[in-house]
């Protein structure tokens, strides 16, 4: 399935959704580690439930892009897709996690929502299934590895921070989460992405 093309949107108009995808999640993913920073350094326990509101607004908001901005035919389509439903999985987990953080204040056990959620959006990223052209997935698969591998960390650290609250991992954490962030801001669909020869790339 490297052609990826809904019935009613173009490889480029896929390129340039997926761009705006990325761009908003990292934009938000910045927020809450900045956010988290403030929890941290300065024992602003407001910035707990704001940093977990913009979590459960990002998952929200991922949906709405994956399904509402395409005509209700397609949904089907979407779900059916590998890509698209890993992206439906991590908007969930965003979600619920946001969710589990207001409920809990950042304190177990619903806190350890977020580090999970972080591990699986992880390893959904470093094993991300691509669409497109063999050196476009190439590129993609290298870069969503990347931004797995950083995921998969600060959900580690996330963990610590909660297991271990007398520590510093509530500063590493966060930091983390920036890494990410800055990964997701900056990431573009190379040239060739949704576009034949056929052929969907997943990771290791």
């Amino acid at each position: 399935m490297g052609t990826h093309r809904f019935a009613s949107h173009t490889p480029e108009e896929m390129r340039r959704r997926s761009n705006l995808g990325h761009v908003v999640e990292g934009a938000l993913l910045a927020a809450v580690g900045v956010l988290a920073l403030l929890a941290a350094l300065a024992s602003a326990a407001w910035a707990v439930a704001v940093y977990a509101g913009l979590l459960a607004a990002a998952g929200v908001l991922l949906l709405i892009m994956l399904y509402a901005l395409h005509p209700v035919s397609d949904w089907a389509a979407i779900w059916r897709d590998p890509q698209q439903r890993e992206h439906t999985i991590m908007a969930a987990a965003v979600g619920l996690a946001g969710v589990a953080e207001l409920a809990g204040g950042g304190r177990p056990p619903l806190a350890f929502a977020w580090p999970a959620a972080l591990a699986l959006i992880g390893t959904l990223f470093l094993t991300h299934a691509q669409h497109g052209t063999g050196e476009a997935m190439a590129q993609a698969v290298r870069r969503h590895r990347w931004i797995g591998a950083t995921a998969i960390t600060a959900g580690v650290l996330r963990l610590l921070s909660v297991l271990q609250p007398e520590g510093t991992w509530d500063v590493w954490w966060p930091i983390a989460v920036l890494a990410v962030a800055a990964q997701l801001l900056r990431y573009r669909e190379p040239e060739g992405a949704y576009e034949a020869p056929h052929g969907t790339h997943h990771g290791p």
